[in-house]
C-alpha cells in the first residue's frame, strides 16, 4: 500500500526527536495567529517578545493582552527547559510537543469542519452518511438492490 509522503514524514516526528526551538516557534505561530491578531499590533508584540524586560504596551483589547502574556509564558517556559534537570527538561518537552500536536490537530478539523459546512445542502443523505460514518472511522457497506 502505497502512503502520502507527507503523512510519513508527519508521524516520524516525535517529542524526542523534534527539537525543542521547532515547538517553541510552533507554539508561537499558533499564539500569533489567533483570530483577533492584527497586522497593526504585530510590530509591538514582536517588540515587547524581543525585548522581555520591556514594560508591556497598553493594549487595546483583553485577547491583545491574554495573547501577550501567553506568548511571555511560552517564552519563560522554554527559557526554564533550558536549565532544567534532564528528567524535568523531557518532560516540559513531552508537554510542549504534545501542545503543538494539539494546536495543529484543532486548526486542522476547524478546517475541515468548514469544508464540510453547507455539505447537507449540496450532498445526497447517502454521501452525509458516508462521510459521517468515514469521520468516526467506520464505512458503510454497499446495500444490495433487489
Amino acid at each position: 500500500s502505497h502512503s502520502h509522503p507527507f503523512r510519513e514524514s508527519k508521524a516520524a516526528m516525535t517529542a524526542s526527536s523534534t527539537p525543542p526551538l521547532h515547538v517553541l516557534r510552533g507554539i508561537l505561530r499558533h499564539i500569533g495567529s489567533t483570530p483577533s491578531h492584527s497586522a497593526a499590533s504585530a510590530p509591538a508584540k514582536a517588540a515587547a517578545a524581543a525585548s522581555p524586560l520591556s514594560a508591556p504596551t497598553p493594549k487595546t483589547s483583553g485577547q491583545d493582552l491574554s495573547e501577550l502574556t501567553l506568548r511571555e509564558h511560552v517564552l519563560a517556559q522554554y527559557r526554564a527547559h533550558q536549565s532544567a534537570p534532564p528528567h524535568r527538561a523531557a518532560a516540559m518537552k513531552r508537554m510542549a510537543y504534545d501542545y503543538l500536536k494539539l494546536r495543529d490537530d484543532l486548526k486542522e478539523r476547524g478546517r475541515l469542519h468548514e469544508l464540510d459546512g453547507g455539505a447537507e445542502v449540496k450532498l445526497s443523505p447517502k454521501e452525509l452518511t458516508r462521510r459521517a460514518a468515514a469521520r468516526a472511522g467506520l464505512y458503510v457497506p454497499e446495500v444490495e438492490k433487489d
